[in-house]
């Protein structure tokens, strides 16, 4: 038998918390090398594409197992410690923890760029094993990152001007850094602030910042927008954040700044308003003017239009719920009001003087410039929420477009309208949203009058863009709803559940009308009983441990939905180790004046020149190289095709220059080889089987490398 004293001591010992981590961190790292080791050498198939990668398995399951112990090691701090407290901490310390999350992200080199798809393009299997997803998987949607926004930033980074007003590998001539890529100036603090990393750190380390900071300061923003509408219930708030930033708009689309800039203007401003301190009003003075900035100076007015109105009703009510604090400001609170004004003016001022070569090029464009929209039927995508949480798991075509919020629309709408009926004190930040969701809702469903759309700003909108929003509004009601409703707003349960049933089966039949083989049946029973039990527990008044269950219940859809949309990849490897991006950079170090064209494995292959520092004039181009295009096109007859924002494809051909639409940002360029001289380049690269003819009579083509599918050759003109 054990001595007493020794088992008790034992007991003793083993009950510090201190221990208890101690074995938790072991047994964390066991795990996790277990589990990676059987995923990576059992379920996960390499094929041929990726043998070649050097040291693949070890790597893979090295790099998963460091994630996974995280993952495990979180999981079992639940059985140390209180869950309540602990959460509660996670809550009082969420700033801080979002920072250190954000600079472990960024010294690891995380992101979640699809550059994967370089890999598949690029000599396949040439490279590091960082060229492919540590989890995850590439995503073939996410082009307007691959294709246009990271080429845009690695071309900036190049040269002795790097980060400066323009670069000129971008469409090989002078490229303004701050549409897409990254300028080091006074504009970005007021466009982009979190771009100005990549002065400070190494590019891949400020890559994965500036990847990451959006989405966590987003999610941090919402969550203390929603502490406000919910009068700071914690739990709330925290699901409509998971509502909001882990939703199927939000991760496919990409991290809009509009979700840390609209929720951080009300935010700062609310937290001015509510400081003793001058230091911090400050502060909060100053993050609202360069928030404000941001939700200004991003130019999309698809989204820009329906979103300011959403910010500006909950900031209107904001004011009106802080009215006597805002009477009560001295004289130095109005001169600091006064001195950021300033500052935001000139940001904004600042931001339209750098870029108005952009804004007044991209205006005088057939496509976006031209687009003008009164609203037509688009309400039916509101409630694809039925099937987004399963586009990570099996494919929907183009998952941005038809990614939506999960929002359960219209009973949030319903039951706000319900509420505002009912409520004897009326809630006007409900009767704020209801107020400007009534000309939505119009323009989506019927349209408004030309003149009624222009005035109020819809006709620089779409409707397809617009019941985004509207989505997002539902996410708001939501919030608000489960916060804010008085025990007098209550509905029959009969007629609640007949409403949630009628939602439900509406959801599913517009699922099965519009994508028919999406779903199958087992899906659509699943998501029927979901989607009824959601809306009738936000009918319903319940008790806090339902309406708690409730909220947890939003928050793992939401972790569903999301966890598996972007993959996780490791620095820049699927760019730069492939053996033709060194070839590019010594060719330009000898000559770096050159410019290039590429041809074949378009336009992925235009895209990957640039962001191995090749001038290449049929990269992107994000405005119209008019110059170029009208040397090709004296006569101006196909000025309808190329003046617009446009993926480039080129040929050669032996006829007269011509040029094509394939689709309204994607054109077809034949280039004669007469009129070759005339774009300038001096060399050429190629990918898959091209067919040259040599002997054109116009440019020789010297082979001077091929590798793995990939050839380039150096022009000279005779």
């Amino acid at each position: 038998m054990i001595d007493e004293d020794v088992f008790m001591f034992r007991k003793k010992t083993f009950s510090k918390k201190w221990v208890q981590i101690i074995i938790l961190l072991l047994l964390s790292i066991s795990w996790a090398l277990i589990i990676s080791t059987v995923v990576t050498g059992r379920l996960w198939q390499i094929d041929t594409l990726q043998s070649n990668l050097a040291n693949l398995p070890i790597w893979l399951t090295l790099n998963r197992a460091y994630i996974l112990f995280f993952v495990l090691f979180y999981l079992g701090l639940h059985f140390i410690f209180s869950i309540r407290d602990m959460y509660k901490w996670i809550f009082e310390k969420r700033w801080i923890l979002g920072v250190l999350l954000l600079v472990f992200l960024t010294v690891n080199r995380y992101h979640g760029d699809s550059i994967g798809v370089y890999n598949e393009w690029i000599q396949p299997g040439e490279g590091t094993a960082a060229s492919i997803p540590i989890v995850g998987e590439t995503r073939d949607i996410r082009s307007d990152e691959f294709l246009v926004t990271t080429p845009a930033v690695l071309a900036s980074t190049y040269g002795d001007d790097a980060y400066g007003k323009y670069n000129n590998i971008l469409r090989g001539t002078d490229t303004l850094n701050i549409i897409n890529g990254v300028y080091g100036g006074y504009a970005t603090l007021g466009y982009a602030p979190w771009e100005l990393v990549y002065l400070i750190l190494p590019v891949e380390n400020a890559f994965s910042f500036c990847w990451f900071a959006p989405l966590i300061f987003g999610f941090l923003m919402v969550m203390e927008l929603f502490c406000i509408i919910s009068k700071k219930n914690k739990l709330i708030s925290v699901m409509g954040a998971f509502l909001v930033i882990c939703s199927s708009f939000y991760l496919w689309w990409g991290f809009s700044p509009y979700y840390v800039a609209g929720p951080g203007t009300i935010v700062c401003l609310y937290y001015f308003l509510n400081s003793d301190k001058s230091w911090k009003k400050l502060l909060y003075a100053l993050g609202t003017a360069v928030c404000f900035s941001i939700f200004v100076t991003n130019l999309y007015p698809a989204w820009q239009v329906p979103l300011g109105y959403l910010f500006l009703a909950v900031g209107v009510w904001m004011l009106y719920e802080n009215w006597q604090k805002v009477k009560k400001l001295r004289g130095k609170d109005w001169a600091i009001v006064g001195g950021c004004v300033l500052f935001m003016l000139s940001l904004i001022a600042s931001y339209f003087l750098v870029s108005q070569d952009y804004i007044q090029a991209i205006s005088a464009t057939v496509y976006p410039g031209e687009r003008v929209d009164n609203g037509s039927f688009s309400l039916y995508k509101l409630m694809f929420y039925s099937q987004v949480p399963f586009y990570a798991y099996q494919e929907i075509g183009n998952a941005s477009e038809t990614g939506v919020f999960f929002s359960l629309f219209p009973i949030p709408t319903i039951m706000a309208a319900y509420m505002w009926i009912k409520q004897k004190k009326k809630d006007w930040l409900i009767g704020g949203l209801l107020l400007v969701e009534i000309p939505m809702l119009i323009y989506v469903t019927v349209g408004l009058p030309e003149i009624v759309a222009k005035v109020l700003l819809f006709s620089n909108s779409t409707a397809i863009r617009t019941a985004d929003i509207l989505g997002l509004i539902q996410i708001v009601l939501i919030v608000a709803i489960l916060s804010r409703r008085s025990e007098c707003v209550k509905m029959p349960v009969f007629l609640a559940v007949i409403l949630s049933m009628i939602t439900g089966g509406l959801a599913i039949f517009v699922s099965q009308k519009y994508y028919p083989e999406y779903l199958n049946s087992m899906q659509c029973v699943l998501m029927f009983v979901i989607i009824v039990l959601f809306c009738v527990g936000l009918i319903l008044e319940l008790k806090p441990r339902t309406k708690a269950l409730l909220a947890f219940g939003f928050i793992a859809v939401s972790i569903f939905t999301g966890i598996y949309i972007r993959p996780v990849m490791k620095g820049l490897d699927a760019i730069y180790t492939k053996p033709v991006a060194k070839e590019i950079q010594e060719i330009q170090k000898e000559d770096e004046n050159a410019k290039w064209i590429t041809i074949g494995l378009e336009p992925v292959l235009s895209a990957f020149s640039v962001s191995c520092g090749a001038p290449t004039v049929n990269s992107t181009n994000i405005y119209p190289n008019l110059k170029l295009w009208e040397s090709l096109d004296a006569e101006g007859e196909y000025e309808s095709i190329y003046n617009r924002y446009a993926h480039i494809t080129v040929e050669l051909t032996e006829n007269e220059t011509a040029f094509e639409t394939i689709q309204a940002d994607w054109i077809r360029v034949k280039i004669s080889y007469a009129d070759l001289s005339k774009t300038g380049v001096n060399y050429l690269m190629t990918g898959g089987e091209i067919e040259l003819k040599l002997d054109n009579g116009y440019a020789e083509f010297e082979k001077t490398y091929e590798q793995s599918g990939i050839a380039i050759y150096k022009i000279s003109y005779l």
